[in-house]
């Protein structure tokens, strides 16, 4: 089992894979800026999931259908970054705007406190690196198909990068999924107590 999780793993280029963090770091970095200055096409979606989420958060729903959309909704936007590599130079824009809507909820949702913290939170431990395996997949095919002067990468069809999906990135999604689900039942318990000791 672990020797075919490596055998997966070893499609990664290193390079690429620190590459998508960086990209992923510029779009993150840049939205405090954005939110200050109410820059609306870069704010516009982003807030608009943020005030559905903290709506949605308030509803007591079933863990299980907590889980599956949290699970339905990651899976689905890290799928599209895949699919991003069969477009020249797409992969590197999806990269830094996930960077920059995470970027823009996390900084609306906590007020701009612990920033850059919060990205060692329980779930970014798991669904952080799930993403960047993403952009790093469709960056190397990007590149492969594109612009196969740009690096020496290992020959790998689309399908080849598919198998980092389903086996390692579906993986740490289900992990964060259920983790975010605990979490949020738990701050639903705990609101629901201190309202009823006011």
């Amino acid at each position: 089992m672990i020797e075919n999780i490596l055998n997966i793993l070893s499609i990664i280029h290193i390079k690429i894979f620190l590459i998508s963090i960086l990209f992923f770091i510029i779009g993150y970095a840049a939205a405090p800026t954005a939110y200050y200055k109410e820059i609306r096409f870069l704010t516009a979606y982003p807030l608009w999931v943020a005030k559905k989420m903290e709506a949605w958060a308030k509803k007591k729903w079933h863990p299980a259908l907590l889980f599956l959309f949290l699970f339905s909704m990651n899976s689905i936007s890290l799928l599209l970054n895949f699919f991003s590599g069969y477009v020249p130079g797409l992969p590197v824009i999806f990269a830094i705007w996930t960077g920059l809507n995470i970027g823009l909820i996390t900084y609306h949702t906590l007020k701009g406190q612990y920033y850059f913290v919060s990205l060692a939170n329980p779930v970014a431990l798991f669904e952080l690196p799930a993403a960047f395996i993403s952009f790093t997949a469709a960056i190397q095919f990007n590149i492969s198909y594109f612009f196969p002067d740009l690096f020496s990468l290992p020959q790998v069809s689309f399908s080849g990068y598919m198998t980092l999906y389903y086996f390692i990135t579906l993986p740490l999604l289900v992990i964060s999924g259920i983790i975010e689900t605990i979490l949020i039942i738990f701050s639903q318990k705990f609101e629901d107590f201190d309202d009823n000791n006011l």
